[in-house]
């Protein structure tokens, strides 16, 4: 079972969104993979690991996080990346 999910509403193409997120989680020392309707990621935090998967339907980015560091919360999770997201 999942410990978080949440969808983020997007505009554009479904490839843009994946391409912006594959990158931002390149950046953040993470690995990425997938493909414009489902895939995983991780990211290594100073607390832990985060890793999870995703599916794309129609506008929304549906997320599920499957492992967090317990100091994490689910909100901090859902606004990184949003604002992973919503950068150039």
């Amino acid at each position: 079972m999942s410990k978080c999910n949440f969808t983020i509403e997007f505009q554009g193409s479904a490839d843009y969104l994946i391409q912006k997120a594959q990158s931002a989680i390149a950046q953040a020392g993470g690995t990425f993979n997938g493909d414009p309707s489902s895939g995983n990621f991780n990211i290594s935090t100073p607390l832990g690991k985060v890793s999870g998967a995703y599916t794309v339907v129609g506008q929304g980015f549906n997320i599920s996080i499957d492992d967090k560091p317990f100091l994490v919360g689910c909100g901090k999770i859902e606004s990184t990346l949003r604002e992973y997201l919503s950068k150039s």
